[in-house]
């Protein structure tokens, strides 16, 4: 007379699993499978996410910093708090910022790498610069901090323009961080 193995019953995320077990080599395989679940749960966490999804989502301003240099004429720098501002960074690739009130929705953002924030239809302020050349319609900003409840991102460039053309060409170094919070 032959007796049958003992049957196991197990209930995991509203799966019923029945499971036999003929010797020892099958809690082997149960064990690998119950580390094989974690790891792919782990997956799932926030820091194993593309940098899109986690910049996706409605962000508080906390300040802006704004640094502009054309040394050795200009060296200036101003923090400006935002706690008023909101960026909606939309899955579909569209911006909505809103300042108090007034919102700015014409707005574009990609992430070129995993590192860079380029934002579209940006006006930075600064007019058309050196030999009129308009402002770039697209700025890349090196995200510095990316986690998340904080976000900072900063964008450096350098203009040269002439002033006369007797003198030198003067460099104007514009550097720009946002924080933000979520």
């Amino acid at each position: 007379m032959t007796t049958k193995p003992p049957l196991k019953h197990f209930w995991h995320n509203n799966f019923y699993l029945v499971v036999k077990f003929k010797h020892k080599d099958n809690m082997k395989k149960i064990a690998f499978f119950i580390v094989a679940a974690g790891f792919l749960a782990s997956c799932t966490k926030w820091e194993n996410k593309s940098t899109e999804f986690k910049v996706t989502g409605l962000w508080t301003g906390v300040n802006q910093e704004a640094q502009i240099q054309a040394l050795p004429f200009l060296d200036s720098s101003i923090v400006q708090a935002t706690p008023t501002w909101e960026a909606n960074f939309q899955d579909n690739g569209s911006l909505l910022i809103d300042s108090a009130g007034t919102r700015i929705d014409s707005m574009g953002w990609v992430i070129e790498n995993d590192t860079v924030l380029v934002l579209s239809g940006i006006d930075l302020g600064l007019g058309e610069l050196g030999n009129g050349a308009p402002a770039p319609p697209k700025v890349a900003f090196n995200i510095l901090r990316l986690e998340e409840t904080s976000f900072i991102f900063r964008y450096d460039t350098t203009f040269s323009f002439e002033v006369d053309p007797n003198l030198p060409a003067i460099n104007l170094t514009v550097k720009q961080t946002q924080r933000w919070t979520k």
